[in-house]
This record gives C-alpha cells, structure tokens and sequence, in this order.
C-alpha cells in the first residue's frame, strides 16, 4: 500500500479504488450474471445475493487475485492471507423502505471483525473487497457506513443504527469499475436502491488472515480454470507451514 492508501484506510475504515476493471469485462459479467438467472430483489439485501460465479468466466475467477488488489491485501491482512467466501448483489428500487441496517462495531474481537494497529502496521480481521458492476451515485444506495467507527472507543449509539434518518451515515458514490476495500469492524450497511434507470449489480469477496474462518467451511477451491495462486488463496485456514501469497 502507498502512504496515501494507508492514511486513508486507517482514518476512514475504508477506501476507494478508481476504474480497476474495464467496460468490456463489466459487460461480459452482466452478461453471465443474466445467463445463469439471477434475479433481483426488491431493496432487500438478504435475499438479492447469488454466488457460484467462479466456475463462470476467468472474469470472475480473475478478482481472487486482482493484481490492484493483492497488494493493499497484504498491507491489511498480512503476506498470509485467504479468501473465506464470496457473494454477488442484486438489488432493484422499489416504492418500500428497504436495506440493511448498519451492523458490526471496533469491539467485535470475538467474531473475527477487528482493527488494531501494532508497531508499524494495521492488523485486521476479515476485510471486503466490493466490486461495482453499475454506477451507484450519491443517493443511489448500496453500501454505506460511519467512517472511522472500525477504532471507535464508544459503542455506536442504538439510534444510529439504522439506514434512515442517520446524521453520521455515508454512501460513498462509485462508478462501474470501482472497488470499495473496507474492514468488516467498520460499522456498515446497505442503503436501499433507489436508482431507476438501472439495477444494482456487485460482487463482494471477502478476505481474512491465514489462521482465521468466517464462514463455516473453506471454500471449493477445484473449481475448474483456479490458478494455483488462486487455490493457494482459496485454502482453508491453518497456520504451520503455510506459504505467503506472491503479490508479482
């Protein structure tokens, strides 16, 4: 990570990437999300997620090891990190209040979410790489947050933790192509999609150290098409002997 990328990920909890994928492999990812039928729900976060996309394309297989990406992984999480699951969004605008409310806070050592700095460096739990299929401009909806709050001292106040009518709450706008890398300590959200012209569309891997698993069981890593540095990445958790991941 640069100076800059570190500052702001530690002031903000999260940061932004600008244009790391290209139109074209945008629209042949649409392309294969439509293909194999996925649908969106109507401003409900729960249920608009899909996955299986890895055994798609080399498109999706390719954001494993995202060359933009590998780098700032091993400036958050360390040289020893793996991918412990994934899901894509599908939302569409509806007349209902919908969207996720804001979930996880800097205390939640005991699930795996955390933020600490140490020496030189920031440690951190399990991190989210977020890939934007669409433009989401301000008020659009999608993910939102209250920067700063991944190293807050004080417990976010009980009112706050809703989408609506929250005075610390923030969707930062991206455009097709953007990547928002954020620490899941971060109190954060899904605002409801509000954009009519055109659906949400996102894929979201999730990262963690090397000793660490989220989710219940490791991922399927013989998927056909995996480069080895990318099964090395889909490995499941254990510490002895376990290689870092070349950034090259």
């Amino acid at each position: 990570m640069t100076p800059e990328e570190q500052f702001i990920f530690d002031v903000q909890g999260y940061i932004v990437l600008r244009s790391v994928l290209g139109a074209e492999q945008i629209a042949r990812m649409l392309a294969s999300i439509s293909e194999h039928g996925v649908r969106s729900a109507e401003n409900d976060p729960t249920k608009s997620r899909f996955g299986g996309f890895f055994g798609w394309s080399d498109d999706f297989r390719g954001l494993i090891d995202h060359p933009r990406i590998l780098p700032l992984l091993g400036g958050l999480i360390g040289p020893k990190f793996r991918l412990d699951h994934a899901y894509g969004m599908a939302m569409s605008a509806s007349g209902v209040r919908g969207g996720e409310g804001l979930h996880h806070e800097a205390a939640m050592f005991d699930h795996g979410c955390y933020y600490v700095t140490h020496r030189d460096r920031m440690h951190n739990g399990l991190i989210v790489v977020s890939f934007a299929l669409c433009d989401a401009g301000p008020g659009d909806g999608g993910f939102c947050c209250i920067p700063g709050s991944h190293k807050a001292l004080y417990p976010v106040p009980r009112d706050w933790y809703g989408v609506y009518d929250n005075p610390m709450i923030q969707q930062p706008a991206v455009k097709a192509g953007d990547v928002i890398i954020f620490t899941e300590s971060l109190t954060h959200g899904t605002m409801p999609w509000t954009n009519t012209h055109h659906e949400r569309r996102s894929v979201l891997l999730k990262y963690c150290p090397h000793y660490m698993q989220w989710a219940r069981s490791p991922m399927e890593s013989e998927i056909e098409g995996l480069s080895l540095r990318q099964k090395q990445i889909l490995a499941g958790a254990y510490v002895w002997d376990r290689p870092a991941i070349s950034t090259g």
